[in-house]
């Protein structure tokens, strides 16, 4: 074999080849992570200045006269509300003063297909032609329609659009939306403030230039760094670095003494190079500490949270052991916590040999602290209605009790009633909660909304609470709910409403209360199409059945 081929190349060559490739390298990972880097501190910044630009240009507008606007002429408008004129000249002297390029206030279409013009301001500068008020233009853009319903339908306080293709000759912009309301809180009109991404082009372009001129000077220096010098100050500390690496990689612990001072090298890169790896290690080790006493603890929480739900759950009454000895009245109730506990509850419990109790509840929040808060207003309730009274005198010291020591403010809306077994005749007091759907005669299922309503207990200090009356005959109903079910909302934000309600009642109104709720529940989970639920959803269904 010719000793030629036997030949393998220097160290030098070698390391210079080294020193090339991962220099270009490098300096092509920091021209992409710096160009995006940059990219986005610089968006982020037009983002917030447009934004605030927006937020500014829509306090002066009136949402109040939105309408009144459109239903005039560009004629007309400036005779009719000397407002509009000002606000015009205002918003112009921002777009110029401010730089930008258009500012304009439109009212999308329901279909969100396109938009009337209100106000149409454009720079001086601008090549634009400036719209009447009153003209219609199609939306032409996904990113545009998605922000006008989001801003409209689902509450967003501002979006922001940038676009920088596809923009049929139109100079890459960036627009700033925010919703113009009434003095109601209703949106009449969105604020749109754009923008040019000009500077943002220019400065980007400087930015790749500059660093790629870096490179090519690093890259220079670079291959002037050969030899012994490099070897020892660098190639060989990178090597015990990388050992130690892959010792950590398997051992996972601490090594006897640290990189930096086993490391002699004064290549600061070096250096900083091995901190990093001594405290990547040290964070390593203290990650893996905290992860498993996270994990342990979380199972804790996991315990504890199981257990609060069975206690909630251990709160409520038994229905079969309640209805054993029972055969004038029926009762079926259900409650499904949005989280592992929940804020609501039910309870049903004989005062007498002839009153019963029917009531259900909602405190203000989901979780633990309103499942402690439920606890305590389910056995207060308890306690005070086996002392007596009518429902409003059970209620007010409910509420006084409450209202007392509730430092957090919450509250919860109760509906409760006191049922003479022997008459039908029905003691009600409704604590803010939603009316109860009732079936007389075997006729439909209706919502009695002419019934007195008071406030929440605890919403109100030194509150007063009324009852009222009602009658029922063996056959009739009464269907109790929270908020969590006529509030369920489908994929596209409907709410499942009182007349979804009312028809799943009225298509059940033979069947047993438990089916009934059971179908309720069905309906209900149907309707959301996947959803997670967002509130605690209970519901109580009572049939008077016969006299006692």
């Amino acid at each position: 074999m010719d000793n030629k081929s036997k030949k393998g190349f220097s160290l030098y060559t070698f390391v210079n080849g080294i020193v090339i490739a991962l220099t270009v390298l490098f300096a092509v990972i920091v021209i992409l992570i710096g160009s995006y880097a940059f990219t986005q501190s610089f968006t982020n910044e037009y983002n917030d200045s447009v934004y605030r630009i927006a937020r500014f240009s829509a306090e002066v507008v009136d949402g109040d006269s939105i309408d009144d606007y459109l239903a005039s002429t560009e004629e007309e408008v400036g005779s009719k509300f000397e407002s509009y004129a000002t606000t015009k000249q205002r918003l112009t002297s921002f777009c110029n003063n401010m730089g930008m390029s258009v500012i304009y206030v439109i009212k999308p279409s329901d279909d969100y297909q396109s938009y009337t013009s209100i106000f149409n301001c454009l720079n001086d500068n601008s090549p634009f032609t400036e719209w009447e008020l009153g003209h219609v233009e199609d939306i032409n853009s996904n990113d545009y329609a998605e922000a006008y319903k989001n801003i409209i339908e689902k509450g967003s306080d501002h979006e922001i659009v940038l676009r920088e293709f596809n923009l049929n000759g139109a100079n890459p912009h960036i627009t700033a939306l925010v919703p113009i309301k009434d003095s109601n809180g209703n949106v009449t009109a969105i604020m749109c403030v754009q923008r040019e991404l000009q500077d943002l082009v220019d400065a980007r372009r400087s930015f790749i230039q500059g660093v790629s001129g870096l490179a090519i000077v690093l890259l220079i220096i670079s291959l002037l760094i050969v030899g012994r010098v490099l070897r020892k100050r660098l190639i060989n500390p990178v090597k015990v670095i990388a050992t130690e690496t892959d010792r950590f990689a398997e051992e996972n612990t601490l090594p006897e003494e640290s990189l930096l001072s086993e490391i002699a090298s004064p290549v600061k890169e070096v250096r900083a190079l091995a901190v990093s790896i001594d405290k990547m290690e040290s964070d390593t080790v203290k990650n893996i500490e905290d992860i498993t006493r996270f994990t342990s603890e979380k199972e804790r929480l996991d315990v504890e949270l199981e257990l609060a739900a069975n206690i909630q759950k251990g709160m409520l009454p038994k229905r079969e052991e309640f209805l054993a000895d029972k055969d004038c009245f029926d009762v079926y109730a259900s409650m499904n916590p949005a989280r592992e506990v929940g804020g609501d509850f039910y309870d049903y419990y004989m005062l007498d040999d002839n009153h019963l109790v029917i009531l259900i509840a909602d405190v203000s929040d989901k979780g633990a602290g309103a499942a402690f808060f439920m606890a305590i207003s389910m056995t207060l309730i308890r306690a005070r209605a086996k002392m007596g009274g009518n429902a409003a005198e059970i209620i007010k010291y409910v509420d006084d009790v409450i209202a007392e020591k509730n430092s957090e403010g919450m509250f919860v809306t109760v509906w409760m009633a006191i049922i003479d077994l022997s008459t039908g005749h029905v003691n009600v007091c409704n604590a803010g909660h939603d009316y109860p759907a009732i079936m007389k005669g075997g006729e439909d299922y209706f919502v009695d909304k002419t019934s007195r309503h008071g406030p929440p207990i605890g919403f109100i200090p030194g509150a007063r609470f009324k009852d009222y009356e009602f009658d029922i005959n063996p056959g009739d109903r009464i269907f109790l709910y929270t908020d969590g079910l006529n509030e369920a909302k489908s994929a596209s934000g409907e709410r499942f409403g009182l007349d979804n309600i009312l028809e799943t009642l009225n298509a059940h109104k033979d069947a047993t209360n438990e089916e009934l709720v059971e179908a309720m529940i069905k309906r209900a989970d149907a309707f959301e199409e996947g959803v997670p639920q967002f509130d605690d959803r209970t519901m109580l269904s009572f049939t008077y059945i016969k006299k006692l």
